[in-house]
C-alpha cells in the first residue's frame, strides 16, 4: 500500500545542483498516534437486580469522556436474561445464544460483570473507573477512519470498515456487531421488564446499546493483519435485519482484539448516520 513522503523542494540559486540520492530524497513520515477508546462488554440481564446500577455507572462514563470513546455494549446474558416461554411468551427476550456464549466462553462468574477492553471480568462497578482511566492512557495501533453501509432491500444490508494506516504491526480480529438502542415496551405487544432490587420492576425501563449479532465470519472475529505503514482496502460484511429491530436505533459497533493485547480500538456508528460516509 502506499506509504507517506515529504519531499525536500530544493531551490537553485545560480549554481548546479549537487547529485541527491534517490533514498535521501524520500523520508518516511510515520502515521500519527491515535488516542485508544474503550469498549466495555456488560455482561447483563433484565432478571438482575443489581445491574441497572452498575449501567449507571458506565452512562456516567460516557457523560465523562463522550460516547465515542467509551463505547458499551450490553450483552444481555446468563443465567438472569429473560427466556420467552409458553407461558409468558410476551416477555421479551434480550438474550441470545450468542450472548451466552460469549458469557461461558470468558468465564463470568457473577452479574453485573464487565470486560474492559478485553481484560478480565470486573464484577464491582467502582473499578470501572479506574480500569477505564488506564486504557485511555494507551496509543492505539491503527485507527477505524470509517463505518458506513448502505440498504440492498428486504431487510438486507452491506457495510463497509476502513482501517487507518498501521503505527504498528497488526496480527488480531476484527470484530464487528450490531447493536440496539431504545428498547422498551411503549408502544408494543411484548415487556422490557426490568427488577430492581427489593422486589421492584419497571416495565418502561429503556435498555440501550443492547449486542443483537455478530455479522463476523466468526463471532469472534475474523483474521486481520497489517505491516507498519500499511493501510487495507475497505472491508465489507452482509447481513439481514431481523424482524422487530428498529433500524433508526442501530448501530454498528466495529474492534480488533488479540489475546496478548486486548481491544486494540473500537468504533461505534449509528445507522442513521450511513448517508453521509465521512471519517469518524
Amino acid at each position: 500500500m502506499k506509504k507517506i513522503f515529504v519531499f525536500a523542494l530544493i531551490a537553485i540559486m545560480g549554481t548546479a545542483c549537487s547529485h541527491i540520492d534517490e533514498d535521501e530524497r524520500l523520508i518516511y513520515v510515520k502515521p500519527a498516534d491515535v488516542a485508544r477508546a474503550v469498549l466495555i462488554e456488560d455482561f447483563t440481564g433484565q432478571r438482575c437486580i443489581n445491574c441497572p446500577a452498575a449501567t449507571d455507572v458506565i452512562h456516567q462514563l460516557q457523560e465523562a469522556y463522550g460516547d465515542d470513546k467509551i463505547i458499551a455494549v450490553a450483552i444481555h446474558s446468563g443465567p438472569f436474561a429473560h427466556r420467552s416461554t409458553l407461558t409468558s411468551p410476551f416477555i421479551s427476550d434480550l438474550g441470545t445464544e450468542q450472548g451466552d456464549d460469549y458469557f461461558n466462553h470468558w468465564n463470568i462468574e457473577g452479574q453485573p460483570g464487565v470486560k474492559i477492553n478485553r481484560g478480565a471480568p470486573i464484577y464491582d462497578p467502582s473499578q470501572y473507573a479506574s480500569a477505564v482511566s488506564k486504557e485511555m492512557q494507551k496509543n492505539a495501533p491503527v485507527a477505524i477512519e470509517n463505518i458506513y453501509g448502505q440498504s440492498n432491500g428486504a431487510g438486507q444490508m452491506t457495510f463497509n470498515i476502513v482501517l487507518g494506516m498501521a503505527t504498528a504491526d497488526i496480527i488480531g480480529k476484527l470484530q464487528v456487531w450490531i447493536v440496539e438502542d431504545g428498547i422498551n415496551s411503549e408502544g408494543g405487544n411484548r415487556l422490557y421488564t426490568q427488577f430492581f432490587p427489593n422486589n421492584v420492576t419497571d416495565v418502561n425501563y429503556v435498555h440501550n446499546h443492547v449486542f443483537r449479532a455478530s455479522i463476523t465470519n466468526d463471532p469472534y472475529g475474523d483474521d486481520v493483519k497489517l505491516k507498519l505503514g500499511q493501510q487495507l482496502p475497505a472491508i465489507s460484511y452482509q447481513a439481514k435485519l431481523a424482524e422487530g429491530w428498529k433500524k433508526e436505533n442501530l448501530s454498528l459497533v466495529v474492534f480488533i482484539w488479540n489475546e496478548a493485547e486486548g481491544v486494540l480500538q473500537v468504533a461505534r456508528r449509528a445507522f442513521k448516520d450511513f448517508d453521509e460516509p465521512t471519517p469518524l
